[in-house]
């Protein structure tokens, strides 16, 4: 199978698995990572998930960027650009529904959103298992059909290349079938903090861990955070990687002064 699965007890467990797998890849290739708070979720972007067919996705998203630019305009500084993926990018992090499925350039962050919520169901008894997903964004996109055609030619897409036109969100043209990696526009703080990367599908709603099972080349690796959620969650905070490392919003640092400083109450 080209996905491998791995498990971590402890975040310096993590960190090894992760550089071991960093190891196997080519000189100047490197990670991206996702965290998910259960291991039975697959990697889906939030608009592909409730089986609607791909006009009933496309006129959806379309018809939340229309809304979202039109009623979002006053919000933003004055002269902010507004192009379409941009847009996108705003929508996603902001919680609509896109067909963007956020990654990070951070492992870091990835363990923050594996780990600082525990999902409301169970296995049979059992609590869920965190998981970190790893891709290497390079290699995915030299093996996706399309741009596999250009071989060592392709890295990971910007929104200005031709090889993204075919994915763009008002796009006429016909649509590709691949998830492609992509770097997006930092157009929040938010992005900024989380380093922020993409992968954008095109029309076919299937989830990236089913994109990777044809055998061949390993193209997404996933580690089973194995060792007591609360631990981890705290072994985090306790490196220093709080609320506003990931959230540097008010709120967020109220939340983790809270934490922080309640026992001088």
């Amino acid at each position: 199978m080209a996905l491998s699965t791995h498990a971590a007890g402890s975040l310096p467990e993590l960190v090894d698995v992760a550089l071991g797998i960093r190891s196997t890849l080519a000189a100047n290739d490197f990670l991206w990572f996702r965290g998910i708070t259960c291991s039975g979720h697959s990697l889906l972007p939030k608009i592909m998930r409730d089986g609607k067919s791909e006009k009933e996705i496309f006129e959806r998203e379309g018809r939340l960027l229309t809304r979202f630019r039109q009623r979002g305009l006053a919000y933003w500084p004055a002269g902010y650009p507004q192009n379409d993926w941009e847009q996108l990018f705003a929508m996603q992090h902001y919680g609509l529904p896109t067909r963007l499925l956020d990654w990070s350039e951070n492992i870091f962050v990835a363990a923050y959103f594996a780990l600082h919520t525990t999902p409301g169901h169970d296995h049979e008894g059992k609590p869920c298992t965190p998981v970190i997903w790893c891709i290497d964004p390079v290699l995915w996109n030299r093996n996706m059909p399309g741009p596999s055609e250009y071989g060592t030619e392709i890295h990971v897409l910007t929104t200005t290349e031709d090889h993204l036109l075919p994915y763009e969100p008002m796009t006429k043209r016909p649509r590709s079938k691949s998830p492609l990696a992509i770097f997006g526009t930092h157009n929040s703080e938010r992005i900024v903090a989380q380093r922020g990367t993409f992968v954008v599908w095109g029309n076919v709603p299937d989830p990236l861990d089913d994109f990777a099972k044809a055998p061949g080349t390993v193209l997404l690796w996933k580690i089973a955070l194995t060792g007591p959620r609360d631990q981890l969650y705290r072994d985090l905070q306790a490196l220093g990687f709080g609320e506003t490392m990931v959230f540097p919003e008010l709120s967020y640092l109220a939340a983790e002064l809270t934490r922080t400083e309640g026992w001088r109450a």
